[in-house]
């Protein structure tokens, strides 16, 4: 008698990785993109609050400024943007191929009002920022309770 517990999950991943190899063997061989491509790409953001301000950072490496756009509301901020094939390469076959091309879009929604005509952007090796003050929010008042 086995002291040692048999686990069933172990006997899932082997099937697992036994379909994903037949697939790639087969099928995938044949695919113009790889499957996660199908996927929609979206940016790896950071959102800093500093007080007075937000501070959105988003990774786009491969980008420029004239590829992306930036619309903002008082309670959010969308960043819009495209990446088309480098020329010359649109007739190649790619023995692997994992970068993304196409666009995207990302909304980030804020809890506070924002000051859109005071935003600043900035680019620089591959990451956007984002500086959005804050909107002055009153501070509300104490009342007095009156009494008879």
């Amino acid at each position: 008698m086995s002291l040692m517990r048999r686990d069933p999950w172990r006997d899932f991943a082997s099937f697992r990785d036994s379909v994903n190899r037949l697939f790639d063997e087969t099928v995938g061989k044949h695919l113009p993109l790889p499957v996660s491509s199908w996927m929609e790409w979206k940016p790896s953001i950071d959102v800093l609050d500093e007080g007075e301000k937000f501070v959105v950072k988003a990774d786009l490496p491969g980008y420029s400024s004239d590829d992306l756009e930036i619309k903002l509301t008082e309670n959010s901020v969308t960043i819009r943007g495209k990446l088309k094939e480098e020329k010359g390469y649109q007739d190649s076959c790619y023995q692997v191929r994992e970068r993304s091309l196409g666009s995207f879009s990302r909304t980030i929604p804020f809890s506070l009002q924002l000051k859109p005509e005071e935003a600043r952007a900035s680019f620089k090796n591959g990451v956007l920022i984002l500086d959005l003050p804050k909107a002055d929010v009153p501070k509300g008042r104490t009342l007095d309770i009156e009494t008879d």
